[in-house]
């Protein structure tokens, strides 16, 4: 995710907190990914009687729309309503870069041969 989207996301973003044991199921709203990212932390180890954790996660949506490609919209709920947030695409990023680099060079080129 791009910073400025998780940026958004940390200030404005309603965030979930779960505390939770090693008896404690996980959340229902929580992707697969997460639930296997999060569940081999919660079972204690040898030596160990319990554990506990506490996270905080937040549902967030990546979604390109085909009408416009050089598009990325990352939408994420906050306290009062859906927020979308609208970023370059990884490919409009680079034809800018790529332009603004080509537009130096051909600045530095010129005051070289200016002078």
């Amino acid at each position: 995710m791009p910073y400025l989207a998780w940026e958004e996301a940390r200030k404005s973003g309603d965030w979930h907190r779960a505390h939770l044991t090693h008896k404690d199921t996980l959340p229902a709203d929580l992707t697969d990914a997460f639930r296997n990212l999060v569940q081999p932390h919660l079972a204690p180890r040898e030596g160990e009687i319990a554990r506990q954790t506490t996270f905080t996660y937040l549902r967030l949506a990546r979604v390109e729309a085909h009408q416009h490609p050089h598009r990325v919209y990352y939408v994420f709920p906050t306290n009062t309503s859906p927020q979308v947030l609208v970023l370059p695409s990884r490919q409009r990023t680079w034809q800018i870069t790529a332009a603004a680099l080509g537009a130096l060079l051909v600045l530095f080129l010129r005051l070289r041969l200016v002078s």
